[in-house]
């Protein structure tokens, strides 16, 4: 990068800029007035504009503490964050303009800071666990807190496992002495479980108030003495009476506080000095923190109010229960698709094996080679996803013909293949006045496509809407939403009888079920109210590489992936 250009393009624009040395590497210093104060910025020069230009503070000591900066007392500099890493395109191709405008955002966002005292206050809260991150000894586990409710209460702390690194075994565990543990199968119990005894206690802490994170770990003894003040009257009784008497080598502290971006959580720990060889009390005043030794540790919320939003899951469908009929290629990705949305029950029914002919187009691994379908996906989602709670069944769909049954359900999906079935089931439930939605879906071969149809009871439109011929419109055997001619041989045949198949891949099977997830998850949040259709339209180069013919819903089509109205005009169900 050519720094001479960058130089002057800044001298020009009124900069006081030198090139200097930084620690020995090659830098920028820009010298200027802000808010009063006489400011040195640094920049280490980079081979190659990737990023926003970054200037360090030159002795930042001068000026107090200012939102956004973070001191590194070594180098007696401080970085100054002013926008979120890669979320600025850069014009790398003119690099003195990133150059200016990187500079005006640092300067600013110093001026405002050192000029607006309360602005530099609610920042300086604002971005609390930044600072409470950076004072936070880099070798001390995450503590994961399985508590959902914020108020004081005593938790049973277990280590991680000795001689792990990564995963949740190498995290603290602080459980709630009430923890109620359900679903019966969950990562969270497995955990639990393998830990054996607890090993420590804490407490969470409820604070009235929060101050600006310390700005160095030796500021934290000072700043702990400082937060106890902003513990109420009954919660400081409640400490005193519970860890201030309990006797113990170490203790855990983990606080919440309402801050301006939401309410945050940290944590304190609590040992005693390698001199000290009797146990103590949980220190709460100044004389006997003497004893102790403390750590910032960085606290992360395992439960479902926290985590179940943060990754993208919606926490209004856990009360929901949904059976899938099929865990093959398109029904184990539905699987999938169901759990991560936030779906709290799923009941999966299949008879068949997974088999190494499915290999490259199903969820499951190698070794659930042999395994129940069923089986071996409620096992991968219980390992995955901590809220949810699977039931398995061995049942083909005409055996599951029991309306006391499906109606306990809100969402019947079937993702067999097998169109006869499927009408035989949907007679049935008809006939039986079954409350449940179905939504019936397939995939074509050859990449052409797939769909999903939703049937909502009681209102116009029903799975026979998608088989009325669309020549006599008669009650058809063939789906007038297929996007391939019926009467062709679409099946091959590697091995002789009994191992026909369908070719089709698996991005054709996760298109698939992702229409299918995106038309139960609108249902289920009450986003769609008629009977539906939803189909993705694929490419037909393989189609006619193979000989084969499309419809002229193929050729015509061009609402893919659109959800439409499902009723048919010559369906004598719907229009009788």
């Amino acid at each position: 990068m050519n720094y001479s250009s960058i130089l002057n393009h800044l001298t020009n624009r009124g900069y006081k800029v030198s090139a200097t040395e930084f620690c020995l590497f090659p830098a920028l210093s820009i010298e200027c007035s802000v808010a009063g104060y006489d400011v040195t910025l640094i920049h280490l020069k980079d081979e190659e504009l990737t990023a926003m230009p970054s200037f360090f503070l030159k002795s930042p000591d001068k000026y107090g503490r200012i939102a956004h900066t973070l001191e590194n007392k070594t180098l007696n500099v401080a970085s100054i964050c002013v926008n979120v890493p890669d979320s600025v395109s850069i014009n790398f191709e003119v690099p003195e303009r990133a150059f200016e405008e990187s500079l005006k955002r640092h300067i600013s966002l110093l001026e405002r800071g050192l000029s607006d005292s309360k602005w530099n206050e609610e920042e300086l809260l604002r971005e609390f666990l930044a600072g409470w991150n950076h004072i936070q000894d880099q070798k001390y586990e995450d503590f994961l807190c399985l508590s959902d409710k914020g108020e004081f209460e005593l938790l049973n702390i277990l280590p991680p496992k000795k001689g792990v690194k990564y995963g949740l075994n190498a995290c603290h565990f602080g459980i709630p002495q009430e923890f109620k543990q359900k679903p019966q199968f969950s990562v969270i119990n497995d955990h639990i479980n393998n830990r054996g005894k607890p090993k420590g206690i804490g407490c969470i802490v409820p604070l009235e108030k929060l101050i600006p994170a310390p700005w160095q770990s030796t500021d934290l003894e000072e700043w702990y003495l400082e937060i106890l003040k902003f513990i109420s009257q009954d919660v400081f009784e409640s400490l005193t009476r519970t860890l201030g008497q309990t006797r113990d080598h170490a203790f855990w502290l983990v606080f919440n506080a309402d801050t301006p971006s939401g309410k945050t959580w940290f944590g304190i720990h609590f040992h005693l000095k390698n001199n000290i060889k009797s146990k103590k009390g949980l220190p709460l005043n100044r004389e006997l923190l003497e004893f102790w030794e403390l750590k910032a540790m960085n606290v992360r919320l395992f439960n479902k109010e926290r985590v179940m939003p943060r990754s993208g899951a919606i926490q209004e469908l856990q009360n929901k229960k949904v059976l899938l009929v099929g865990c093959g290629s398109v029904g184990s990705q539905i699987a999938n698709q169901l759990a991560s949305t936030g779906i709290g029950h799923i009941t999966l029914s299949d008879p068949e094996t997974f088999s190494l002919d499915n290999l490259y187009r199903h969820t499951l691994a190698a070794h659930y080679i042999s395994w129940p379908k069923t089986w071996g996906l409620q096992t991968e989602l219980n390992n995955k996803y901590p809220w949810l709670e699977v039931q398995i069944m061995f049942s083909e769909l005409l055996s599951l013909r029991y309306e006391n049954v499906l109606n306990t359900f809100d969402l019947i999906i079937i993702a067999i293949g097998s169109p006869t079935q499927e009408r035989i089931f949907h007679d049935y439930c008809i006939k039986n006045s079954v409350e449940t939605a179905v939504i019936n879906t397939w995939v074509e071969g050859y990449g052409i496509g797939g769909h999903a149809v939703l049937d909502i009871p009681d209102t116009k439109g029903c799975l026979r809407c998608a088989y009325v011929d669309p020549i006599n419109f008669s009650r058809g055997l063939v789906s007038n939403l297929n996007f391939l001619k019926p009467n062709q041989i679409l099946t091959k045949n590697l091995a002789g009888c009994g191992n026909a198949f369908l070719p089709y891949s698996n991005l054709s099977a996760l298109q698939t079920a992702l229409i299918t997830s995106n038309l139960a998850i609108k249902f289920l949040m009450g986003q769609l109210h008629s009977s539906s259709k939803v189909s993705w339209k694929g490419s037909d180069f393989d189609v006619i590489q193979a000989g084969f013919q499309v419809t002229d819903r193929y050729t015509q089509f061009s609402k893919s992936l659109e959800i439409l109205p499902l009723l048919n005009s010559g369906c004598d169900l719907c229009n009788d």
